[in-house]
């Protein structure tokens, strides 16, 4: 069986440059200058650049599976826009990681399954990941969960006696996105359920009638200035107008309850 290797970029919040797409296509002739995706495609080679040098300088997402078994989902955010400190406490070695570069912050969910998986194509699984970003830009912050969930499956990883990370709001019911991590990623189906006891309901979304009275209390020169970021085309200033309308100061995230990893995995087990 030959190797088969799925590499995909995706630029979200802007698109590239010319000079950003020749760059990127300079990593292989079999990638045609594009604004807003790359991909590439290995199946007796290997990509000549660094995945995360990429994430780091052009890109939003990013996407890798090999049929030996590896799978990564990688996102880069906006450094003012996530909270460094509210999302450190879901990494773990190896499989859910993070780091600060330059005015960015780059995450990353790895997944290994030592059996591989045989014949597989990555066309699409990054379009029904997408939306996750988002959900980590909203402070909802149930796929780091599931990705730290997901490292259990390695004894290796941890320890019995280590503490989960916050339980995020919303385990009961995953979202389609979430639903396709849960499935590629393997997560064991009954930790999430495990994982779900403790975990409360999704915060009530603000309304438009929340949202006019909050701008009716805006000064004149508060309104010209957001008005001045919007003529400027600045990238999620509908989010982060949203978040200083709400005032916010709870991350959805926001379930009660830490237990050992041991006692996650007897509840698994019980189940």
């Amino acid at each position: 069986m030959s190797e088969y290797q799925y590499y995909e970029f995706q630029a979200i919040d802007r698109p590239l440059t010319p000079e950003e797409q020749k760059a990127v296509a300079s990593l292989s002739s079999r990638v045609e200058p594009h604004p807003r995706r790359a991909i590439f495609v290995y199946h007796y080679s290997d990509f000549r650049g660094s995945a995360r040098e990429l994430l780091a300088e052009y890109y939003d997402a990013f996407f890798y599976i090999a049929n030996w078994g590896t799978v990564r989902l990688g996102f880069r955010f906006p450094k003012h826009l996530v909270d460094y400190d509210e999302i450190q406490p879901y990494f773990i070695d190896d499989y859910v990681t993070g780091e600060v570069v330059g005015d960015y912050i780059l995450v990353e969910i790895r997944m290994d399954n030592e059996e591989g998986f045989g014949w597989t194509e990555g066309e699409g699984y990054l379009d029904q990941l997408i939306s996750l970003r988002d959900d980590i830009l909203r402070r909802d912050y149930r796929v780091l969960y599931l990705g730290w969930l997901s490292a259990l499956h390695d004894e290796y990883a941890y320890e019995a006696e280590w503490l989960e990370p916050p339980v995020p709001a919303g385990l009961q019911k995953l979202t389609p996105a979430l639903e396709s991590f849960v499935e590629l990623f393997e997560v064991d189906e009954n930790l999430v359920g495990a994982a779900a006891r403790t975990s409360g309901r999704t915060q009530a979304k603000s309304t438009k009638r929340d949202f006019g009275k909050a701008i009716e209390g805006m000064s004149v020169a508060d309104k010209d200035a957001w008005l001045l970021r919007l003529a400027q085309n600045e990238a999620h200033l509908g989010l982060v107008f949203q978040k200083y309308l709400s005032k916010s100061d709870k991350p959805v995230s926001s379930g009660t309850g830490r237990r050992t990893i041991e006692e996650l995995l007897v509840l698994a087990e019980e189940k």
